[in-house]
């Protein structure tokens, strides 16, 4: 390829001759020969440096690209080194501690020297432990960096992708993140309600709580309407009183069962559920019998409120990213009390229905009086059981046996 310098001097060589031999014909293809091959050659100059141009900024976005994921790994992880370090300095210092003192208080005790032995053994099996710890945090710190590996960038993992990354059990793995987070190697994140997928940043976190925060509403929602629904039917001849009464207990209990679908342990839930259960029962007996609403004052103003009232103090604590002996033990506290709370709910719902129990036994005694006046039964109080039967089960309950009317025979009020 001719350089632009010599396409100049072999231009300008051309225009010379034909100015010495008067000839002008050749001149205008020859200057349009080399001017075509440097604008050629300029085109591909121009080419090359666009070129190179290009990788330069893609090497640059590259390199941009490769600080900024650095940067936001520092802001999601921490450094294992110290941790990995230190678990390896123990694991060491403890098996040539338990090596030592073991093996020679082993040697003693081959000697016939036990009372010599015994002190050796103890410090042998504090360094047998002191092994153990730093095993458990070397292989802490190596599950963290293929956790860190699996993760890298996302808002969010899988417990199963972890578990199966890992070649581990998915509770393993939970144990696992929760030692991790508590030892600040993942510096934003944490387990979602039902622990199955870790969420890795203060901003995924949040909104995943008011995706929650919002399904809880949407069905309680529902709950709320369906239940009122339900006791809709009932409340036509209700007293505007009574109807204010049964519409807080469905906003009392639409609250208790928000609590419940926002709590994810199941001994919790259960609890929860039997008093959800308990109350409704109640509202749905002062609905069938309004004068039970004189009993419920005692509920109304005291034991639903401190019910919801505990049940969100325990979603504040379990939502806590970080589980602290002082948010544990809150939560046992409250969960004591639930059951106390429990109790008493069933007593109000037995007391409602020994009340009932009293007016049909009341009801069954006037009945056996009247049968008695129309000579019906033996007596005003009285049944005749049946003679039992072979196999028959003891203290069966009696059963009334009318006495049939012979045809055109008068009643005789009072027979006996």
């Amino acid at each position: 390829m001719a350089s632009s310098n010599s396409i100049g001097d072999q231009l300008n060589d051309a225009i010379q001759n034909a100015i010495s031999s008067n000839d002008f014909s050749t001149l205008p293809s020859t200057i349009e020969r080399y001017t075509g091959i440097a604008a050629e050659n300029i085109a591909k100059g121009l080419a090359q440096a666009q070129s190179s141009l290009q990788r330069a900024q893609q090497e640059y976005t590259k390199e941009r690209l490769r600080i900024q994921q650095r940067q936001t790994m520092k802001t999601l992880y921490a450094s294992s080194n110290s941790i990995k370090a230190g678990g390896a300095i123990l694991a060491i210092i403890g098996s040539l501690l338990g090596i030592s003192f073991i093996g020679a208080g082993a040697i003693l005790l081959a000697m016939q020297a036990p009372l010599l032995s015994m002190p050796l053994l103890i410090p042998g099996i504090a360094g047998a432990a002191l092994a153990g710890f730093g095993i458990k945090r070397f292989k802490l710190a190596r599950a963290f960096e293929q956790y860190r590996d699996a993760i890298a960038l996302r808002t969010f993992c899988t417990i199963d992708e972890l578990a199966a990354r890992t070649s581990s059990r998915p509770s393993s793995v939970v144990r696992n993140l929760k030692a991790m987070v508590r030892k600040g190697l993942f510096k934003q994140a944490a387990l979602d309600d039902d622990e199955t997928m870790i969420i890795m940043t203060h901003e995924a976190y949040q909104q995943y709580r008011q995706a929650q925060a919002e399904a809880q509403r949407r069905h309680a929602q529902q709950a709320a309407s369906r239940s009122t629904r339900s006791m809709n039917a009932n409340q036509k001849e209700l007293t505007p009183e009574i109807k204010s009464l049964l519409s807080r207990g469905e906003s009392y209990i639409a609250q208790i069962r928000a609590s419940n679908d926002a709590i994810p342990g199941p001994e919790i839930s259960q609890k929860i559920d039997q008093i959800e259960q308990t109350v409704r029962t109640i509202f749905q007996r002062a609905a069938e019998q309004p004068e039970v609403a004189d009993d419920l004052d005692r509920l109304m103003d005291y034991y639903l409120p401190t019910t919801v009232k505990l049940l969100d103090a325990y979603r504040d604590f379990d939502s806590q990213p970080v589980q602290s002996q002082n948010v544990v033990k809150s939560k046992r506290e409250i969960e004591a009390a639930l059951d106390t709370l429990n109790v008493a709910f069933q007593n109000l719902l037995d007391s409602i229905f020994r009340d009932m129990a009293w007016d049909v036994s009341s009801d069954i005694t006037v009945l056996h009086a009247v049968l008695a006046q129309e000579g019906l039964v033996d007596g005003p109080l009285s049944a005749h059981p049946q003679p039992e039967q072979p196999g028959s089960q003891s203290g069966a309950q009696p059963e009334l046996h009318l006495r049939p009317q012979q045809p055109g025979q008068p009643q005789q009020p009072g027979q006996s």
